[in-house]
């Protein structure tokens, strides 16, 4: 008889865990309300997707990209400081927690809220951030704070649609860099010279 009753609690307890690993898994599509310029959604293992409404910016994180849950946080900005040489495409985001993606990466769509001179790879569409850019001498080290070009980030494609510019996102950036512009991405391009 004692047996019979292990065996009934093993299967409610298997079954209890089995419902929580449904819930887990299920993905986040979270959509913002129109006017709203900061999303957060808690993201586990089935990923899932934040989107500014009315067509907005996007970040998609696929199944798969992350182990755990992660509180994702999402938010857009204007541009505040100039990319020198660089034109601006769209708003500046920040995307928090500092996250690595190793190995595949997630997605930032940025609209188009311009007439692109060129096609993506002629005018060398990339994401920047703003931190410190450092210039070794065999004097010293000095830091400038400026916009820098975010290498683990890359464009990778423009959408169907041709309204959004496609980037992929192997890192995200501390939520500790709460000050704008620190810690924002930004897409620009290469402006073409006359």
């Amino acid at each position: 008889m004692r047996s019979h009753w292990w065996i009934l609690l093993l299967s409610a307890g298997m079954m209890f865990f089995a419902a929580c690993e449904e819930k887990e898994e299920k993905a986040v599509e979270l959509v913002g309300k129109s006017g709203e310029n900061e999303l957060r959604a808690m993201v586990g293992k089935a990923g899932g997707s934040l989107q500014f409404a009315d067509a907005g910016a996007k970040l998609e994180i696929p199944a798969g990209l992350l182990r755990e849950q992660v509180t994702i946080y999402f938010k857009r900005e204007e541009p505040s400081l100039d990319l020198s040489g660089k034109d601006f495409v769209g708003k500046a985001y920040r995307i928090s927690p500092k996250l690595n993606f190793n190995p595949g990466f997630a997605k930032l769509y940025v609209p188009v809220d311009r007439e692109l001179p060129g096609l993506a790879n002629e005018i060398k569409l990339k994401i920047y951030t703003y931190g410190k850019k450092v210039t070794q001498t065999p004097a010293e080290d000095t830091f400038v704070n400026e916009w820098v070009s975010a290498p683990l980030n890359k464009f990778i494609e423009t959408s169907q649609d041709r309204k959004h510019l496609v980037f992929a996102l192997y890192e995200t950036i501390s939520n500790r860099t709460s000050k704008a512009p620190f810690g924002l991405y930004q897409a620009a391009f290469e402006m073409q010279k006359p």
